[in-house]
């Protein structure tokens, strides 16, 4: 849910990294990186839906 061109290519660059944790076996650290991703995805929503008119 990308409100803009540059968060789109953030969250693109972030999960970019977490699949290659993945594929590393890194799994803990890949973990650490989802939850923040979606965390931060979360809070632009919610920006998005009671804060920018």
């Amino acid at each position: 849910m990308a409100g803009s061109k540059i968060t789109a290519i953030f969250f693109l660059i972030l999960y970019a990294v977490l699949l290659y944790l993945v594929f590393t076996m890194q799994n803990m650290l890949a973990m650490y990186l989802m939850a923040i991703g979606m965390f931060l995805e979360a809070c632009e929503g919610v920006y998005h839906n009671f804060f920018k008119h």
